[in-house]
């Protein structure tokens, strides 16, 4: 009896070990580890463009001189919107819709203004992981730009911006404006040259020795001039302005087509709009004045007015 116990003690004893080391062969089998090597190729996104606009609209340009016109759009890139703020370009294109080949046409101060640069607006690309950014640029348009509203010769047109980002990697997109900009018709001149007629006898007119004032046309739209005065005066005496007459064309005083008036008169003197900055389009109007017989010595003077108008010839 005491025998068998001890042999079923040792037995115990036995399994127990056994168990305790079959639970920590098991155990380290459960915490062995390995390891895999990971790979990912990150491939260039192309950028996007949106939210095209033109500012002012409408376009309203500034007689004889530029007018600055603003272009912006928003840029999105995948990999980051400094692929494109840092590392690419952004430009664009500013043309009347109905120009030949749209946004590729031939750079023309009239009709298609190309090279615009567009860079970041106030620093809405931070880099890193931020995606986008606003851009912005601006152009000097002249002051004989194509009009499309209304009364104009493209009536049914209107001015588009074309923006192309680029990144990096030379991958790019476009997009252009929506909305339909018009950009308003200019009626607007300059004259240039005095009309002093020196001294003249009573009696007498001025005969072919006529004054010139040369007229420029200094907007987007053939003109006409509407022609007034006032009568000119010394003290209180006064000569009509009815005195002083006008053409186009330089001729003896009686031959001179227009007989000045005090209320404004329009006259067709088809002035084209300019095609350059570089070569204003002009008209000359050549004035001769008749003294009336009996008028009293003195140094008279007055204003005569040009004002331009639509011409429909």
């Amino acid at each position: 009896m005491k025998i068998s116990s001890i042999l079923f003690r040792s037995y115990l004893l036995s399994a127990a070990f056994i168990a305790v080391f079959l639970g920590v062969f098991l155990h380290l089998q459960l915490v062995s580890a390995d390891s895999s090597g990971t790979s990912v190729s990150v491939v260039n996104a192309t950028p996007a463009v949106s939210n095209v606009v033109i500012s002012s609209d409408p376009i309203t340009l500034t007689e004889n001189t530029t007018t600055t016109v603003t272009i912006t759009a928003t840029i999105s890139d995948g990999n980051g919107c400094s692929d494109v703020f840092s590392s690419g370009t952004i430009s664009a294109v500013l043309y009347r819709s109905g120009v030949a080949a749209t946004s590729s046409c031939t750079a023309d101060d009239s009709n298609c203004y190309r090279s615009i640069t567009l860079v970041d607006t106030g620093g809405t690309c931070t880099g890193g992981t931020d995606t986008s950014g606003n851009a912005s640029g601006t152009v000097p348009m002249q002051y004989f730009a194509e009009a499309t509203d209304a009364s104009s010769t493209f009536p049914t047109q209107w001015w588009v911006a074309f923006v192309k980002a680029s990144d990096f990697a030379s991958a790019s997109s476009t997009a252009t404006s929506t909305a339909a900009t018009e950009l308003n018709s200019l009626y607007a001149l300059n004259i240039t040259g005095s009309i002093s007629y020196g001294s003249v006898a009573a009696g007498a007119d001025t005969g072919a020795s006529n004054q010139t004032a040369t007229v420029t046309n200094t907007g987007n739209f053939k003109i006409d001039s509407e022609f007034s005065g006032t009568n000119m005066t010394d003290g209180s005496n006064t000569i009509n302005a009815t005195q002083q007459k006008y053409a186009t064309s330089s001729v003896t005083y009686a031959s001179l087509t227009f007989n000045l008036s005090t209320t404004a008169t329009a006259r067709d003197i088809n002035i084209v709009k300019a095609t350059s900055s570089s070569t204003p389009s002009t008209q000359g109007t050549f004035w001769g004045i008749a003294i009336p017989n009996g008028q009293v010595a003195g140094s008279y003077t007055g204003t005569n007015t040009f004002t331009a108008v639509y011409s429909s010839n």
